[in-house]
């Protein structure tokens, strides 16, 4: 009867901090989700030609960038292409890859400056940036 009553009270005690840590962790959780999704379609959009990916993987952060109450998605690509600079930012600049939501996401193209090296590729990172209200993620607060 006694060891009952202890767990009684130790769930009535550690009940609301469960509440409170899922009021906020959930909505991380779902953000979580969204950045990743949308590192996977950054991903599956097909490169230009004679460009190659360098690493298959995707860099993503969720935060509050500049003022306001939303979240800020970041996600980031790098790959390789014996193409121009110019063709590259022509590519990219059709380019519609959906964002969080629906809207498609903003690109941006950055070159590794000090590689005209004829013959080798060069370098570069798209970055994907979309934005949605912060909702209760506290990283975008």
């Amino acid at each position: 009867m006694r060891s009952g009553c202890l767990v009684a009270v130790a769930c009535a005690v550690l009940a609301p901090f469960a509440g409170l840590f899922l009021l906020f962790a959930i909505p991380s959780w779902a953000n979580d989700r969204k950045l990743e999704a949308l590192g996977d379609r950054l991903l599956a959009y097909p490169p230009p030609p004679e460009t190659f990916h360098t690493d298959n993987t995707a860099e993503g952060s969720i935060a509050l960038r500049g003022n306001g109450n939303h979240c800020d998605y970041q996600v980031r690509i790098s790959l390789s292409t014996h193409l121009s600079e110019e063709a590259v930012l022509r590519y990219y600049a059709a380019a519609r890859i959906a964002g969080v939501e629906t809207e498609p996401v903003s690109l941006r193209i950055y070159f590794e400056r000090g590689q005209d090296v004829d013959g080798l590729p060069t370098s570069f990172i798209v970055e994907a940036s979309d934005s949605t209200d912060a909702g209760l993620d506290l990283r975008c607060h």
